[in-house]
């Protein structure tokens, strides 16, 4: 990583206007009007928090005994980008609440003291808010129109709430102060007194960065102490916003709101989906498929996959901005990657169609296979099957073919679970590393063929880690082998080709536990050794185990078999009414019997 060191921090100690500190600055000098920028957050402070911010003044200002004694006060740090000495502007990066409240403060304050000097030279056009499309600012505009407190009607205009509140609470202080005061004057307060406190008092730490927004966005974060701290998806957000701007060097100030409308309608559509079809996804969920897109699509560094999606497009956009050159984003330039929110449309649009689709899958089995994917040991690649869905979705006959490719996928990773107790790395990786890249430069046929290779046949899973072997052994000492296992033998054994949907939600909705027909521990511990050496590896082998009820489990305990059988016919399951109608009794040579036809019924669904 090669850093960019041209960027520069400046920290100063400012006041509203008047400032006694050496080299000390002010925030209305040089008639500088400080701009809220489209992709801040809207003003939002509540009552709680403007109760504290009035009380601490007047705090400083009153003292604990009511006796003015005007203490500085500090109000923390702001954060400012670089002044845009042309325009006679200046960006606030962080300070909203706090200047915003300040401002009604002291609208508040001339209106209720009309003949205060101090107040008469204030005015109010050294804030600007563009946030929510000018949406604020009219909000704004309507307060500080206000000549008398009764046009203050408006209960929707945060300002106008906030404003009264104030208010209130101006009143409450003043009063508090004179009544705990020692000074027997009439009259204690003094406007002009007090709003020179508050012009000249307190203090600020002004932080201001001259860097690109993805940098000062960084230092942001680095130093933000109050409000609320920008997340992953803000930060996305603010940095595919300066991306466009930056895509778009000739754009006006109209185009440039119209580039965060555009992405602040992404985040909505999301919204609004979640609410019309139950929460499905966020941001977060579609930057993640986006990452693979991209990653794929641009034959980047494969260890990006594994990167957190909060970092991957940090550090994406800090290559592409040239804040900081990451090693694995090198190639992005020559390599032509562009972002764009088509795709990031496309992205949701195919995210909420999958959501769709699963709800009316055709079959029990196309239900399963789903949760077959995710109980395996690469749960990960769950995200292929959106992906399917996102780049093949307008393809003719696509949910036969999307169903067709989570199937298979299932059985590849049922497959490479059963063989191995944990994960190959040939499957995790450099096979994942050929089906993405298959399925986003090349036709759906190719990437359900290439799945199919890789299942093979029976014989291209034998000798090492024989997968015939594991299934003819003990499954038990392994419990994701042992759920796998028994789950796809219970499957098979109900009507998966059909929709009943009830399949599915037996098998992995409903508490299960895993049944030894002869237990594992027999009630009669007399026998218990005789039946360990008796019966060896078979005891936990699928002849010997299948799914049962929880309840059902724990209340047969490990009784014999005979009063088993009294309770299997009362399952749900077809596997356990099977083993009551079929075995009258039980006993090793029936267990090998059993396993024989258990092994080769899923061998020959693996891989038919």
């Amino acid at each position: 990583m090669e850093p960019n060191k041209s960027f520069s921090i400046i920290a100063k100690t400012c006041t509203l206007k008047y400032n006694s500190q050496k080299n000390g600055e002010t925030i209305f000098g040089d008639n500088i009007k400080y701009i809220i920028p489209i992709y801040q957050r809207s003003y939002s402070w509540t009552d709680e928090q403007i109760r504290k911010f009035l009380s601490d003044i007047f705090l400083g200002y009153w003292g604990s005994d009511g006796n003015i004694i005007k203490e500085p006060m500090f109000i923390g740090t702001m954060q400012l980008a670089e002044k845009d000495l042309e325009r006679k502007e200046q960006q606030v990066i962080d300070g909203q609440q706090r200047l915003t409240t300040f401002l009604l403060l002291l609208k508040i304050l001339k209106m209720e003291f009309p003949d205060c000097i101090e107040l008469a030279s204030i005015h109010f056009d050294w804030l600007e808010t563009k946030v929510n499309s000018g949406t604020q600012q009219n909000d704004l505009n309507q307060l500080l129109s206000f000549n008398t407190f009764e046009e203050f009607n408006s209960n929707l205009n945060i300002y106008v709430n906030n404003a009264l509140y104030i208010r209130n609470i101006l009143s409450e202080l003043i009063a508090e102060g004179e009544n705990v005061s020692e000074n027997e004057t009439e009259e204690q307060f003094n406007a002009d007194d007090f709003t020179n406190y508050i012009l000249s008092k307190i203090y600020f730490v002004v932080i201001e960065t001259h860097a690109s927004l993805s940098k000062t966005l960084q230092i942001f974060n680095a130093i933000n102490t109050t409000g609320l701290d920008l997340n992953g998806g803000d930060i996305f957000k603010l940095k595919m916003y300066e991306y466009l701007c930056d895509q778009n060097k000739e754009a006006n100030e109209e185009t440039k709101i119209k580039f965060f409308e555009q992405i602040s309608g992404i985040y909505e559509k999301i919204d609004t989906k979640n609410k019309e079809l139950g929460w499905v996804t966020d941001i977060f969920g579609v930057l993640e498929m986006y990452k693979y897109i991209l990653v794929a699509k641009y034959d980047l560094p494969k260890t990006l996959y594994f990167y957190e999606t909060n970092r991957f497009f940090e550090e994406l956009f800090d290559t592409i901005s040239n804040t900081n050159r990451w090693d694995n984003f090198k190639s992005i330039k020559e390599k032509g990657l562009t972002l764009s929110l088509i795709e990031l449309e496309e992205i949701i649009q195919s995210r909420f169609q999958w959501h769709l689709i699963y709800k009316s899958v055709p079959t029990a089995e196309d239900a399963c296979s789903w949760h077959f994917i995710w109980w395996s040991r690469y749960s990960r690649y769950h995200i292929l099957v959106y992906l399917f869905t996102y780049k093949f979705n307008t393809e003719e006959d696509f949910n036969s073919k999307l169903f067709l490719f989570k199937r298979q996928l299932s059985k590849l990773f049922i497959i490479y679970s059963i063989r191995f107790q944990k994960l190959k790395s040939e499957i995790y990786y450099s096979f994942m590393y050929e089906v993405l890249d298959t399925m986003m430069n090349k036709s759906s046929e190719e990437l359900i063929k290439l799945i199919n290779s890789k299942i093979g046949k029976v014989e291209d899973h034998k000798g090492w880690y024989d997968i015939e072997t594991i299934l003819n052994g003990d499954i038990t000492y392994n419990a994701k082998l042992k759920n796998i296992v028994c789950r796809v033998s219970a499957m098979l054994e109900e009507d998966y080709t059909s929709s009943d949907m009830k399949i599915c939600n037996n098998l992995f909705q409903l508490p299960i536990d895993i049944e030894h027909i002869q237990s594992y521990h027999d009630s009669n511990g007399d026998k218990r050794d005789d039946i360990w050496n008796e019966w060896g590896d078979d005891i936990n082998s699928i002849g010997n185990l299948m799914i049962l009820e929880q309840d059902k489990n724990r209340s047969i305990s490990n009784n014999l078999y005979e009063f088993k059988t009294k309770v299997y016919p009362t399952s749900i399951y077809g596997i356990v009414k099977k083993q009551a109608t079929n075995y009258s009794d039980w006993s090793i040579d029936k267990c090998r019997e059993r396993k024989i036809v258990e092994v080769n019924k899923i061998l020959n669904y693996l891989f038919n």
